[in-house]
């Protein structure tokens, strides 16, 4: 069931986002998108993500934008998530395995409006 969208905001992020993407593979049953935000990187990681993701068989959306900070990023992307769960994740983090399945996979939703934060919907 590909149920979460997942944000990623990225400045110069090119020597992280390989890793970052790695960590989220355990998951990919569960994603149904991943939406990079590359915010006005003068570096390759948009390309870096996109290798990564082919390799990886991630499903990834590149959305050039100029925000200047994080905040402003997510909220490119948050307009574009098209699941039901969406979760944050920051281009240098680490994601423990097991986390998106366990917290999406145990609930129902009928709901097709965005819950942010991996929190349920009301209706869930």
């Amino acid at each position: 069931m590909r149920a979460v969208s997942i944000v990623i905001p990225a400045h110069n992020a090119a020597a992280t986002i390989a890793t970052t993407l790695a960590s989220l593979s355990s998951e990919a049953e569960v994603i149904g998108q991943i939406l990079l935000i590359d915010d006005a990187s003068t570096d390759d990681t948009a390309d870096v993500a996109r290798q990564a993701t082919a390799q990886l068989s991630l499903p990834l959306r590149v959305l050039p934008a100029v925000c200047g900070d994080a905040g402003a990023a997510r909220n490119v992307a948050l307009a574009q998530a098209l699941h039901p769960w969406v979760y944050l994740i920051d281009a240098d983090d680490l994601h423990l395995q097991g986390g998106l399945r366990a917290r999406c996979c145990g609930r129902r939703t009928t709901s097709r409006k965005p819950t942010w934060w991996l929190a349920p919907t009301g209706d869930a």
